[in-house]
């Protein structure tokens, strides 16, 4: 491939990620749990100039460290406090990290390569999905990709400067999520080592003082943060959110040893559907290096969150741009006539895209909150119709070239009207949009537990109360007060305290009924 061609490619494949990550980011409303509880947190950080005490309503919230609470804080200095700015920096995570996994394949590979590796994230519907919400795992994704990278050249050309780009890298990283940011890239690097017996660059000084600058960028907030709270931040992180959340399931979150594995597999759809050939074809995939570290580092973070209790579809996903790289190696393979392939991946894939719009289809229908708009999903069915009716006219004449730029474009399609339109048109059915205008702007109380998307879209805390005698005394100095609850403490809280539901909205796909209530009028 000419040098041209490839860099006109790579831009084309750049300005569509660009436009996929981009393109209504706030469409969708800040509903979802992590992304609520995250986005509000920096919104308070921001408000009362603290960048080192995280809160959530007040309260001290001990769930993640700060780098993307910091990113999310710029954001609203930039464009205010709305669900665009709050997930803009993931955006930009997220096209970085392609960038990243470009760049340093093409350095060990080729730019034809490259490419084919960045196509993998690029079509991705997880992987688009992730980078568009206001979470922590962009950034971790983003930094632990690009210092396993610079870890990975350093070692292989024994390149001073590269150990530098990944000392900054994991610091940040650890800034993103804590201890596993060095933990297991740790773990993938020490194996390369070991098994490529590669102990020269381990010798070098310069780990000393690169070991001092990843101390220096990570260290100072974990510290600052300890003497702000008196150690309660770092009980609650260290502790509750990593070593109880390795031990034992978190919030349901548990399931069978090979789950990341299917999370994974399903993850990187549509490319990952060559996962059979490229096992058989290995021994002319890994043939060089990089796809072989690619390789360590898929199974360091698989095997870990198998053996992990509590087990979530974003663990696992900073191997993913290593996971793009093999399959990278593999499509390169296949299209240059290295390799050859059976085609059933593609029509595995025709049977997926044919699925999830009558798969979401019942599945919105079945869900009350949601059913009035469960028809949307239906326009996703544009893709598999378009895409099997190109596989029934080239019949068996269509070239792996052909195969996997028709695989590409259905799923930019995909990824398009699923991200655009179905997502937001259906998460706007959620409780909060749905009430929000009836508490915006009265006195607003919380009792037991909410969904705490609210306090996004409001303009202080949300006082929140456990007990009844607690609550009664509230209203007493507060008698128009709206209280907002589920629906399960509606009975006692109708027996003691004579509320009268509002209004009352079901959480999409979640069990609890969201209620806004308030004390009947006298007479």
């Amino acid at each position: 491939m000419g040098e041209d061609r490839s860099k006109k490619q790579w831009l084309l494949l750049t300005g569509i990620l660009t436009f996929l990550l981009l393109v209504n980011l706030g469409a969708t409303p800040i509903y979802i749990l992590d992304e609520a509880k995250n986005a509000q947190c920096a919104r308070e950080m921001l408000q009362r100039g603290d960048w080192v005490v995280p809160t959530f309503n007040g309260a001290l919230r001990t769930d993640k460290p700060p780098l993307h609470y910091f990113f999310m804080m710029a954001a609203y200095s930039i464009f205010g406090y709305t669900a665009f700015a709050a997930r803009f920096f993931s955006a930009l995570a997220g096209i970085a990290t392609m960038l990243v996994t470009y760049g340093y394949t093409k350095r060990h590979s080729n730019a034809f390569t490259a490419l084919c590796a960045a196509l993998v994230l690029v079509a991705s519907p997880h992987y688009l999905f992730e980078f568009r919400l206001s979470v922590p795992d962009p950034y971790l994704i983003l930094f632990i990709t690009l210092g396993l990278f610079s870890a990975y050249t350093w070692i292989e050309e024994n390149n001073s400067k590269q150990l530098y780009i990944a000392a900054i890298a994991f610091a940040l990283a650890t800034l993103a999520k804590g201890p596993v940011a060095l933990a297991l890239p740790g773990l993938c690097i020490g194996s390369w080592v070991i098994i490529k017996k590669r102990w020269a660059p381990l010798r070098t000084w310069h780990l000393v003082p690169a070991f001092i600058l990843l101390c220096c960028i990570a260290l100072p907030w974990y510290i600052a943060v300890f003497r702000a709270t008196d150690g309660a931040w770092t009980k609650g992180f260290f502790i509750d959110h990593n070593l109880n959340r390795f031990a034992d399931p978190q919030e349901g979150h548990g399931g069978f040893f090979l789950l990341p594995l299917l999370f994974v597999t399903v993850g990187l759809l549509p490319f990952m559907s060559f996962a059979g050939e490229l096992v058989k074809k290995g021994h002319t995939v890994f043939n060089s290096s990089l796809p072989q570290f690619g390789g360590i580092v898929f199974a360091v973070f698989v095997i870990f969150f198998s053996i992990s209790s509590t087990k979530l579809p974003n663990y696992p996903m900073p191997c993913y741009p290593f996971a793009a790289v093999m399959i990278g190696h593999f499509i390169a393979a296949l299209l240059t006539g290295e390799i050859s392939s059976r085609k059933y991946p593609v029509y595995i894939i025709a049977v997926f895209l044919a699925i999830v719009p009558v798969a979401g289809y019942l599945a919105i229908r079945s869900e009350p909150a949601a059913a009035s708009v469960s028809s949307v999903a239906l326009l996703l069915l544009v893709v598999p119709v378009g895409f099997i009716v190109w596989l029934i006219i080239k019949q068996r004449n269509a070239t792996w070239t052909q195969l996997v730029k028709a695989l590409a474009v259905a799923f930019f399609a995909f990824n398009m009207l699923g991200l655009h339109i179905v997502y937001p048109v259906l998460y706007r059915q959620n409780p909060v949009s749905k009430t929000l205008a009836l508490v915006q702007h009265q006195p607003v109380l919380s009792y037991q537990l909410y969904n705490p998307g609210y306090n996004f879209y409001m303009p202080g805390v949300i006082p929140r109360y456990h007990t009844i005698d607690s609550l009664r005394k509230a209203l007493e100095a507060n008698p128009s007060a709206l209280v907002i609850s589920r629906k399960e403490f509606f009975d006692s809280l109708q027996l003691h305290l004579h509320l009268e539901i509002k209004a009352e909205a079901h959480d999409i796909f979640e069990s609890p009924t969201t209620v806004i209530l308030q004390q009947h009028a006298t007479p």
